[in-house]
Formats: C-alpha cells, structure tokens, sequence
C-alpha cells in the first residue's frame, strides 16, 4: 500500500502538467497499472514470479495500455492509451530506484534480453517511511493547484 501511495503522490505531481481532468485521473491510473497486473497475476491466477515480473517491462506495458485504452470511448482512446502508457513508465522509473538486493526485477529490454536492472536507491521496505512524504507531496501539490487553478 505504501508503494502505491508513493506512486499516485508522484504520478499526482506529474499529472498536473495537463489540464483535462480525464487524462489526469487515467494518469494516475496508469501509474498503478504494472503492479495491479503484477500482484493480479500472484495472487489471483497463482501464476510465478517469472510471468508477472513482464508487468513491469515498457513493450508488454505497451501491449497491456493499448488493451486497456480500449475500454474507454472512442473520441477519447488516443489520451487515454497516452495517459495509461506514461503513467506506466513513470511507475517503472520509480521502481528502477528501488534496491532487489541486487536481483533486480526490472526487464527493460523484454523480451529482448531477460536481464534485470534496479538502481538501488533505496530498499522496499523503506517505500512504508517514504508514504507519509508521499501523502504530504500529494496534498501539498493539491492545495497549491487548486488555489492557482481552480477545478
């Protein structure tokens, strides 16, 4: 829960470059999409490891937005599919900073290459003391938005 809080609090400060609340909210939406593929495919069709780690891969990324993009109307596929994929890629820069022990879980040339790479900025277990930052980006992005432009 606090990685994904981690991941909307950035995603909301990104997602203010645009003004159309729509795309803004399938932005953040996006940003959630690698790990609700990936603890999706773990938990609720016990898939392994080696299955889901793809989710958090940019070309099956590209391939599982397009899919979902076209859930959405037609008029609005083309934002929607933009936002989906840039909220995906956001969410899979933000986990290259995250340390695996020197495993990695990122497959950034799939399925090119299956070799995994993480920056090791900081551990996973550090993503619970970063959620109050979060949650304070978050609502200070908020106020500051809205008081110099008002939904």
């Amino acid at each position: 829960m606090a990685d994904l809080l981690t991941h909307v609090a950035v995603a909301n400060l990104f997602g203010k470059a645009t003004k159309e609340s729509r795309v803004r909210a399938v932005f953040l939406v996006g940003t959630c999409v690698p790990d609700i593929t990936y603890k999706g495919l773990l938990l609720f069709a016990d898939s392994p490891t080696w299955l889901a780690e793809p989710s958090h891969a940019p070309l099956p990324l590209l391939a599982l937005c397009y899919g979902l993009a076209m859930l959405f109307a037609e008029s609005f596929r083309k934002q929607a599919f933009g936002a989906l994929y840039l909220g995906g890629l956001l969410h899979i820069l933000i986990d290259l900073g995250k340390s695996y022990f020197g495993q990695g879980v990122i497959l950034l040339a799939f399925p090119f290459s299956m070799e995994r790479y993480e920056l090791g900025l900081y551990r996973p277990e550090q993503a619970v003391y970063m959620m109050a930052g979060a949650a304070v980006l978050f609502l200070a992005t908020e106020l500051v938005f809205r008081r110099t432009r008002p939904l």
